[in-house]
């Protein structure tokens, strides 16, 4: 299945309650960094997700959660850039 890392904004990634990230602002953060598009992330349920993420786009996936007012969680509950 492989490891996947998770840009929440809920206490942990698999909450079912707590703030999602919206479609609409994954979109907008795409469109102001379109090198994005070549990074393996993806939107689902609310949060922004990669399968097995290398260290270098873990470090973009911080970015990108301080851009969104999120944190980035691994399955495992360990949290990154923290």
């Amino acid at each position: 299945m492989g490891y996947v890392v998770h840009i929440t904004r809920r206490e942990n990634w698999w909450d079912e309650e707590g703030q999602d990230i919206s479609a609409a602002e994954w979109e907008a953060v795409v469109a102001a960094d379109l090198g994005l598009m070549e990074v393996p992330l993806w939107w689902n349920a609310g949060r922004i997700v990669s399968k097995n993420p290398s260290d270098a786009v873990i470090a973009t996936m911080v970015e990108v959660a301080k851009t969104l007012g999120a944190r980035v969680q691994g399955d495992d509950s360990e949290y990154y850039g923290a």
